[in-house]
């Protein structure tokens, strides 16, 4: 099953476009908001496809979207007005795709967990929201999966692991190093952005015992802060697991860390997405 490509919105290098996995059962359907990862620099929302396919054969859409890439300068806050933009499409335009605009939740892997966590938590206030601009729908959920979400400390990770001066993801992403500019680390950081304002929404994190990459850390941290604020927080960490499992491998793979995350997740979106709108 291949997905729809839909054009959500337009940035200053061209349209932002997305890959829709629609049940064939008649709607109107629950749906995720799928962002992938790659650093900030690259990745393509086809490599989520497996979980598109997987997902809407279990009666849950999926939208896997593009953004902007730190491929020629910085791109905060644009990338995550990128993903704002795709929630607000999928609102609008839900209707004429069988979708359900009451019945939306947010995923992302890796630097999609970050932005999409950065949205769920921030997309109503500056610099996320422009003036003007229409509040984002009532998110029902929201899944990380080894997601950075405290910028700072995963600058500190990186260059002492992975990056050398000059290569670090976050600073490529931000145009500057933590220690220029705090305040800006903060702002685009979910882990910062936590208030006990919108505490009800539900939140599953999953990470890799064994990720080099992002830190397992960074989840154990974000499920903490959130606890401390009162949300409701499912941590499934994935015994053995490294980095890039999650788009490198289908679910229905057998064996695979995907397939194991699988069941948890599903039940996680289907308490979610179709109990009652309080």
């Amino acid at each position: 099953m291949s997905g729809e490509l839909l054009t959500f919105g337009q940035h200053p290098g061209g349209p932002l476009t997305g890959l829709l996995w629609r049940p064939a059962t008649p709607g109107p359907h629950p749906v995720v908001l799928a962002v992938p990862g790659g650093a900030w620099l690259r990745g393509d929302k086809a490599a989520l496809a497996g979980w598109g396919r997987w997902l809407a054969g279990q009666g849950i859409a999926l939208f896997a979207v593009d953004y902007r890439r730190a491929t020629h300068g910085p791109v905060f806050p644009g990338n995550a007005q990128d993903v704002r933009a795709a929630l607000l499409f999928l609102a609008d335009q839900a209707g004429s795709l069988g979708l359900d605009a009451g019945r939306i939740a947010i995923l992302g892997a890796s630097a999609g967990a970050h932005l999409a966590a950065l949205v769920a938590l921030a997309g109503d206030r500056e610099p996320l929201r422009g003036a003007g601009e229409p509040a984002l729908p009532r998110l029902r959920a929201l899944v990380g999966i080894y997601g950075v979400y405290d910028l700072f400390s995963h600058w500190q990770a990186d260059l002492a692991f992975n990056a050398g001066t000059g290569r670090d993801a976050a600073t490529r992403m931000l145009g500057v190093d933590p220690f220029d500019d705090p305040p800006l680390y903060a702002a685009a950081s979910p882990l910062r952005q936590i208030r006990r304002l919108g505490n009800g929404l539900p939140v599953l994190l999953s990470w890799g015992t064994h990720d080099a990459d992002v830190l397992p850390a960074q989840s154990e941290a974000m499920a903490l802060a959130l606890k401390q604020a009162g949300f409701h927080v499912r941590q499934r960490p994935v015994l053995g697991a490294t980095h890039y499992w999650f788009s490198d491998q289908d679910p229905t793979e057998p064996g695979s860390f995907s397939a194991e995350l699988a069941p948890d997740l599903l039940r996680f979106l289907r308490l979610h997405l179709y109990q009652s709108a309080e």
